[in-house]
C-alpha cells in the first residue's frame, strides 16, 4: 500500500516576491514525510481559498511550478503529485509534465458538481487529450463524489463512469469535507468494481485509528490532516505522527500477510 502525504501551501496569491519561503516550506514539508516512510506527496495550494472554480493568477502557477521543480530535484525516489484548487486540471497537467511529476488529482473529472466555488463541470476531455497530444505519461487520480461538494451522479454511477469511461488511472473516494472519515463501504464498492490495473485511493480522513479499515482494500492512502500538529489541517506536518501511522500501516500489513 502506498501513502501519499499532502502538503499544503502557505498561500501563494500575490506572494510571488515571496516564493522562495514558500519553496523552502515544502520542502521541509516533503522531507518529513520522506523521512516517517511516505511514498510520496501531493503539493497542494489549499491555503488560496476562496478558490476559483478553474482559472488561478499566472503568480501562482509560477510559484507552483518552482516548488515542483525544486520538489523533483530533492526527491528523485518520491512520488509526487499536484492539485491545483478548485478544479483547475488542466493546468496541473502542464505543470505536472513539465516537471516529471508523478500523477495529478482532479476533483471534478467526469461528473458535474455543486461546490462552493459554483458548479465544477467535468474537464475529463480536455486533461486526457493534453495527455495525449504531449505524449505525457502523467497518471489520473480522479475524485468521486469529491468532498466539499453536493453531487449530482450518485455515487455508483458516477464511480462507474470514472472507470469504464474516464482512462483514469485511479479513483479517489473521500469523506464528505477535509479530514472527514471516507466510507469503507464506497473504498470497498471501489475495489469490487474497478480492474486491478485502476487504483483506488483514500482521499481524507486517514487516522490512525481507522487504518485497519483501509488496509487490504485499497491501494493507497492520502493523509494530510491526522498527520499535522495538533491534527490541524493548516499546521505544518508532526514528524512523530508522521512515523506512528507509517508505522501503524506496515504492522497491518504484516500481520494480514499482506507484506
Amino acid at each position: 500500500m502506498k501513502l501519499i502525504g499532502m502538503i499544503h501551501l502557505p498561500r501563494t496569491y500575490d506572494k510571488l516576491d515571496h516564493y522562495t519561503e514558500i519553496i523552502d516550506y515544502a520542502l521541509g514539508e516533503a522531507g518529513k514525510l520522506v523521512d516517517a516512510g511516505f511514498d510520496g506527496f501531493i503539493v497542494e495550494n489549499y491555503n488560496d481559498y476562496p478558490f476559483p472554480k478553474k482559472d488561478i493568477e499566472e503568480s501562482t502557477l509560477v510559484i507552483i511550478q518552482r516548488v515542483l521543480e525544486s520538489l523533483r530535484a530533492s526527491f528523485k525516489n518520491s512520488l509526487i503529485g499536484l492539485n491545483i484548487l478548485r478544479n483547475n486540471a488542466l493546468a496541473s497537467a502542464r505543470l505536472a509534465c513539465r516537471e516529471s511529476a508523478d500523477f495529478i488529482r482532479v476533483n471534478a473529472y467526469l461528473e458535474p458538481v455543486w461546490a462552493p466555488e459554483g458548479l465544477l463541470e467535468p474537464v475529463g476531455y480536455e486533461v486526457y487529450r493534453f495527455k495525449e497530444k504531449s505524449n505525457c505519461g502523467v497518471k489520473i487520480y480522479a475524485d468521486v463524489n469529491v468532498k466539499h461538494s453536493k453531487p449530482i451522479l450518485d455515487y455508483v454511477t458516477a464511480l462507474k463512469d470514472l472507470i469504464w469511461r474516464g482512462r483514469v488511472d485511479g479513483v479517489i473516494v473521500s469523506g464528505s469535507a477535509t479530514g472527514s472519515e471516507t466510507s469503507p463501504l464506497h473504498v470497498y464498492l471501489a475495489r469490487r468494481i474497478a480492474p486491478e490495473n485502476i487504483e483506488v485511493i483514500v482521499g481524507s480522513g486517514v487516522t490512525l485509528n481507522n487504518t485497519g479499515l483501509y488496509v487490504g482494500v485499497a491501494d493507497a492512502l492520502i493523509i494530510g490532516t491526522w498527520i499535522k500538529e495538533g491534527g490541524i489541517t493548516t499546521n505544518p506536518i508532526d514528524p512523530e505522527r508522521a512515523r506512528m501511522i507509517v508505522d501503524r500501516v506496515k504492522w497491518l500489513e504484516k500481520i494480514r500477510g499482506l507484506s
